[in-house]
């Protein structure tokens, strides 16, 4: 892999980082006054699997990953008292199971 890719990716990331913060931070504030505007790990942490995920699909040649993306941010709304199955959870778990996947198929295509 060509290292300007990731010093691509790690760039787009601390961009993104820094919009959220500031966007954030003045949401919060907005609602709360004595709010710490500091982002949790476990959010930055499932945004990153996220953009990594659009961005293999993308690159591989699988826009509908697009479509997956959109239906598994749908179905992690959707909330039920009866669904003991956390949203990050499934999240998460869809997310990965995408990314392995377009790892195998591009993997047997440069067989």
């Amino acid at each position: 892999m060509d290292p300007r890719f990731i010093l691509l990716y790690v760039l787009m990331e601390s961009v993104v980082h820094v919009i959220f913060y500031v966007l954030n931070s003045r949401m919060i504030q907005s609602v709360k006054e004595d709010h710490d505007p500091a982002l949790n790990v476990k959010d930055v942490l499932k945004g990153m699997l996220e953009r990594l995920v659009l961005i293999v699909g993308l690159m591989a040649g699988y826009p509908h990953v697009i479509t997956a993306f959109g239906a598994l941010k749908i179905g992690t709304r959707i909330k039920s008292e009866e669904n003991k199955v956390s949203n990050d959870y499934f999240l998460i778990g869809n997310l990965i199971s995408i990314l392995a996947a377009i790892g195998y198929v591009a993997t047997i295509k440069g067989i």
